[in-house]
């Protein structure tokens, strides 16, 4: 009954959205911790003036409701200190059994594939784990991967990995499934980016197997999608809050900087197959947050 009711929640807001104009989110995104151990200078991550910043567990509960409210029934809580995010005795779990108690049907978070040892060992239980993953080489720590799957951004650097990563994905059954972003050349990393035959290259290779039976998340839609990247934007499906508490409808805060034209991002191109009823979009969907 309750994943029936969850269709019928989905079936209305589609509705609302495809027939009737509504721009209300499906999905939220919100960062709790500050603090990070990389250098990556296109990230929205890092935005609290302290870099050790926990956001209070009253401002989270605000945000949730907030969400909650704006039509959002799927949650990514994200942070990559999120395993000593901690208010008085609560811990990154409580978070997630918070949003479940307020109504979330799914929620989902994402760590560094040299995070993994110390989460699988805290017992945190989000609906769906990604583990980041940016080589073959962070393949290796993953051995004993079990009731997680693996996410990926293709770039000039390790797009060549490819292969091996997409093998290792195959090798492992305990392995959920792989999701793959491309390079988004924020300013000072454009020269990560794929070049455009790479990008061919890459999506056409993930085509293939995608059709040949491979556990990749990205749909066949989707990616075709990201292939031309011309296609109508709905990425106000998903909302963004972030540790300073600012509130964005959508990914990046200034839609005219430019960057859509070379967005990486594939949940873009899977947004646009849903409102384009691709069927195997809708039933990825449905099956991976439902």
């Amino acid at each position: 009954m309750k994943g029936l009711l969850q269709l019928i929640y989905l079936g209305w807001w589609f509705i609302r959205a495809k027939l009737f104009g509504r721009r209300k989110p499906l999905q939220s995104v919100l960062f709790v911790t500050n603090g990070c151990n990389s250098t990556c200078r296109h990230c929205t991550l890092c935005t609290h003036p302290d870099e050790d910043y926990l956001m209070p567990l009253s401002e989270i509960e605000q945000h949730l409701d907030y969400c909650y409210t704006q039509g959002a029934r799927i949650l990514d809580i994200e942070g990559v200190k999120l395993l000593h995010w901690h208010d008085g005795e609560h811990t990154a779990s409580d978070l997630f059994q918070l949003a479940k108690d307020k109504g979330f049907y799914s929620t989902s978070t994402m760590i560094p594939a040299a995070d993994y040892p110390a989460w699988k060992e805290l017992k945190v239980q989000p609906d769906v784990l990604w583990v980041s993953v940016m080589g073959i080489g962070d393949c290796t720590m993953l051995e004993d991967l079990q009731g997680a799957s693996l996410y990926m951004v293709v770039n000039n650097q390790n797009c060549q990995e490819l292969p091996a990563v997409l093998a290792f994905v195959q090798q492992h059954p305990a392995i959920g499934q792989i999701a793959f972003n491309f390079h988004t050349p924020f300013p000072g990393t454009e020269h990560l980016a794929l070049t455009k035959e790479q990008r061919k290259e890459v999506i056409t290779r993930l085509i293939t197997c995608k059709r040949q039976g491979h556990r990749i998340m990205n749909t066949v839609s989707g990616l075709k999608n990201m292939l031309t990247l011309q296609f109508k934007r709905h990425c106000w499906i998903c909302n963004f809050i972030y540790c300073d508490g600012r509130r964005s409808p959508q990914c990046i805060d200034d839609i005219n900087c430019g960057l859509c034209e070379q967005c990486g991002f594939s949940m873009a191109g899977e947004m646009n197959a849903v409102f384009n009823m691709r069927p195997d979009t809708i039933l990825t969907g449905i099956g991976g947050r439902l």
